[in-house]
């Protein structure tokens, strides 16, 4: 029998396997994916007029204003500065395809970041229970109404991206968040096997940019932590725009989007119904009965509330509150 032609290894040398860019792509999946092990609070509040509540048991959709109409001119943007010097900290000690990777991110960021690239639409809750600050501004100085939704672990409506998201005001939990996740990435980029080529480098970065967009989201100014907010956010792409709805707000036109939060014709699942504190009881326990009858709702169904009552006293009205977004 003839010997092998194998060609024989060099002493000391070792076969090298370059990494797949299918495979790279994976790894980057899964680091980007630490958002969805987030824990959300299992009721969410959402403060409105009566007019708003009406509206939302009627049509079983709530209201998610465009990024660029919420009454936050920081949204989206608030995090933007620690982004890009997280991303230039790593920078410092980077070599290969992780140095690459970086430069790019940084370079392109400004026009990459998420406000500019896409809109998104956030319905607001929180999981302050009978907030009088809550109350004040979005609960129409209390003469509103406040929805407890349950939040229930079931697959979304089909063809809905939107997810809820905790806020976070700490520059500081930015900080240390963006660090440990492109750190992560780098990580990855810096395996044996990860060429610095333009596919391996582009897929890098949007991994990177996939991180950026979640801080995005999530990052609001600490002025605005007495709000305890954990949003609905759903994304609508240039393409889609045209589905955005127009109202108006003091003055203003106001793009949003309605939202179904349940799929298959499934009711909000409501948990109480807190009624203002400077809102008329037993009139408004009747109409709120009559509302969900109308909507479907019946009181032996896990979805139907307890219609219950502030346990403030009635607000002090010194100023008209800003309008609800």
């Amino acid at each position: 029998m003839p010997k092998s032609h194998k060609r024989p290894h060099s002493k000391g040398r070792r076969a090298r396997k370059w990494l797949d860019p299918l495979a790279l792509d994976r790894m980057f999946d899964k680091v980007v994916g630490f958002t969805s092990g987030i824990e959300v609070p299992r009721v969410l509040y959402h403060y409105t007029s009566w007019e708003g509540a009406k509206g939302i048991i009627s049509s079983q959709q709530f209201w998610a204003t465009a990024h660029d109409c919420t009454n936050d001119q920081a949204e989206l943007v608030s995090a933007d500065s620690i982004i890009v010097e997280v991303a230039k900290e790593l920078r410092k000690n980077a070599v290969g395809a992780t140095a690459k990777v970086l430069d790019s991110f940084v370079a392109e960021y400004p026009q990459k970041q998420i406000a500019r690239m896409i809109t998104v639409c956030l319905a607001c809750f929180s999981v302050a229970r009978d907030d009088e600050s809550q109350w004040m501004r979005y609960g129409d100085n209390g003469k509103g109404i406040c929805l407890g939704v349950r939040v229930i672990d079931e697959a979304p409506p089909e063809g809905s991206n939107g997810r809820l998201i905790i806020v976070d005001y700490s520059e500081g939990s930015w900080r240390k968040t963006l660090s440990e996740e492109f750190g992560k990435v780098c990580s990855v980029l810096s395996r044996p096997g990860v060429l610095t080529t333009p596919l391996n480098c582009k897929l890098g970065v949007s991994a990177l940019n996939r991180i950026a967009a979640f801080a995005s989201i999530s990052a609001k100014q600490p002025q605005w932590a007495c709000e305890h907010e954990v949003r609905h956010a759903t994304l609508v792409p240039p393409a889609s725009r045209s589905q955005l709805r127009e109202r108006k707000s003091a003055g203003q036109v106001k793009h949003y989007l309605p939202v179904t939060v349940r799929s298959d014709g499934k009711r909000v699942a409501f948990s109480e119904i807190t009624i203002g504190p400077n809102r008329g009881i037993e009139e408004t326990r009747d109409q709120l009965a009559q509302l969900l009858k109308e909507a479907g709702y019946k009181e032996d169904d896990k979805e139907y509330p307890e219609i219950r009552v502030s346990a403030l006293p009635p607000l002090k009205l010194n100023e008209p509150s800003p309008a609800a977004e």
